[in-house]
């Protein structure tokens, strides 16, 4: 019971730390960010700031841009022209939203936990602005090409089917090793027997004949040594 106690205890520990570490990160990144917006002269409250409490009710009319945030994960929503655009790089691409779906969207993202933040001031000059402002989106071609391309990368991220692959037994394995080796084997001593110098047989009836001859030619020489011992005497 101890030991379970202690391990619980330490995983409370472990989450309470973790809470707090992601909170100062949240800080320091927040901080970071406030400082990059005074680069451009720029500023940001929180979206339940007390000062923007009239603001709020028209937030298309009111703001140009907005900052969202939830753990590591940050992107911007911000007006072009004449139209706001949602930009995440968790998706495919920025999506168009309406002036009146606007206040719906960032109550949604509130409920989900993330932090908004609304930039105040005029922001820089984008190119975007001027050729949407002469020439909106057409809001339902706009969101159907999007789709579509969401759908083609779908398709296109999908693996390819692999390959039907024969499988084989160990048994299998091991007969067709063995009969790769008796055909080597085979082939080998072949090789070994053309290689080796060809040797006559020998004629047993030539051989004993050869014998006779030397035997008869001892004999007659024999018999004129001792023919000639005995003239001497």
């Amino acid at each position: 019971m101890n030991s379970q106690f202690c391990a619980a205890s330490s995983i409370c520990s472990y989450t309470d730390n973790f809470t707090v570490a992601c909170k100062m990160l949240e800080s320091i990144l927040i901080q970071v960010i406030m400082k990059a917006l005074e680069v451009y002269g720029l500023s940001a409250k929180h979206w339940n700031h007390p000062d923007l409490k009239a603001a709020r009710e028209y937030p298309s009319e009111n703001f140009a841009a907005f900052i969202c945030n939830l753990n590591q994960h940050w992107f911007t929503i911000r007006k072009i022209g004449l139209q706001w655009f949602n930009i995440d790089s968790c998706k495919s691409g920025p999506t168009l939203i309406s002036d009146t779906y606007l206040e719906v969207y960032l109550k949604q993202v509130e409920l989900e936990g993330y932090t908004v933040f609304v930039v105040l001031g005029n922001l820089p000059y984008c190119q975007a602005d001027e050729v949407l402002t002469k020439t909106p989106l057409d809001p339902s071609l706009y969101n159907a090409t999007n789709s579509s391309k969401k759908k083609n990368r779908s398709k296109d991220s999908k693996p390819a089917p692999l390959p039907d692959v024969k499988t084989e037994s160990v048994e299998e394995i091991r007969r067709k090793r063995l009969a790769k080796f008796c055909g080597e084997s085979s082939s080998v001593s072949s090789e070994s027997q053309a290689n080796e110098p060809s040797v006559k047989p020998i004629d047993e009836g030539s051989s004993l004949q050869g014998e006779e001859i030397t035997i008869s030619q001892e004999d007659s020489d024999l018999d004129r040594a001792i023919a000639l011992s005995l003239q001497q005497l």
